[in-house]
């Protein structure tokens, strides 16, 4: 993942832009900082690629940024982004060989262009909805190459493609066969694509098909030998809710649910053993309810939720969500 750095004094709107931008793709890892020194504490002990500054920062801030990027860290691409910025700042920033100045920009899908370019990524889009291996049987039919980052609550891990043939993996310390046997276990999987993935070291050598047999069987084998432990049936689903946290509402994506809590896809920074009321509304019944809930586990990318003495009608909503939005998920240990 490539890290884009944010810089900016405003809170709400440092806050709103590393949102977007965390929503545009998956290879990019986004940081911030509220002020400059707090951003070379972090250029000095992370590898930033991308700069981005100027949206509400003086000029005169902004241009000291530039200049102390200028000297330490001259590799540092820097996007500037300004409102009627003046004619004297304009023809400093033109000089700087590494900024790219956005002048009264609001298209967030241009600056990720420019972001993407250059950083050498030919994205193309994500994909979810499908299974990882019905997606890489189209590759094969198209015989395309790319870089599939793939990640499933939580987890992460890349398949690089090649002429349509899996031919390298990398998932946490596991490369090779073994990595692409691992992501190929992965349910509801959410897929960035790269269709420049540069040169790649050839590491799996086994055809697609046995690869996909050999997952399967992996799948099969640990369902077989791990017991039921759960006392309700999860499914699969992609409904926006909301929760409440000490008076402050958060919108967030629920990816799965039973009648015993849910997994959802949140940003926000809750820790085990928080309490948080989540809002699900039931379209067929036209009811509403709110749920108390336990934050019970949390990975990089949402946590996991037990809900706390379910009454008649929260029941009915969540029966009623299942049917509508959702499918069973068949390995209940998990």
């Amino acid at each position: 993942m490539k890290n884009i750095l944010i810089v900016d004094n405003d809170p709400i709107m440092l806050h709103t832009f590393v949102g977007l931008l965390k929503s545009q793709g998956g290879f990019l890892q986004i940081l911030s900082a509220a002020n400059i020194q707090t951003a070379l504490e972090i250029l000095a002990g992370e590898d930033v690629h991308i700069l981005i500054t100027g949206m509400h920062m003086s000029e005169m801030d902004a241009f000291e940024l530039l200049s102390l990027l200028g000297d330490r860290y001259p590799e540092t691409r820097v996007i500037v982004m300004t409102n009627n910025a003046s004619s004297m700042f304009r023809s400093k920033i033109k000089q700087m060989a590494s900024v790219i100045h956005f002048d009264q920009t609001l298209d967030i899908s241009m600056l990720t262009k420019r972001i993407f370019t250059e950083l050498q990524i030919d994205y193309g889009g994500q994909v979810r909805g499908i299974t990882l291996a019905s997606f890489l049987q189209m590759l094969e039919l198209e015989g395309r190459s790319c870089a599939l980052q793939i990640t499933a609550k939580g987890k992460m891990g890349t398949i690089y493609i090649f002429d349509g043939k899996p031919v390298a993996a990398k998932m946490g310390l596991l490369v090779g066969k073994p990595a692409a046997l691992h992501i190929l276990t992965w349910e509801n999987v959410l897929i960035d694509i790269d269709y420049a993935p540069g040169e790649i070291t050839r590491e799996i050598s086994t055809p697609l098909m046995n690869l996909l047999l050999e997952g399967g069987r992996m799948v099969d084998e640990k369902q077989s030998q791990r017991p039921n432990l759960r006392k309700h049936s999860r499914y699969d689903c992609l409904v926006g809710v909301d929760y409440d946290i000490s008076d402050w509402t958060y919108q967030c994506y629920m990816r799965d649910i039973s009648e015993g809590g849910a997994y959802i896809e949140t940003e926000q920074p809750i820790k085990v053993g928080q309490r948080l009321i989540m809002s699900l509304s039931s379209p067929v019944l036209e009811r509403t309810c709110a749920i108390n809930g336990t934050v019970v586990r949390r990975d990089p990318k949402g946590i996991g939720v037990r809900f706390e003495d379910l009454t008649l009608q929260q029941k009915q909503v969540i029966r009623s969500l299942m049917e509508l939005r959702c499918s069973p998920i068949s390995d209940h240990s998990q």
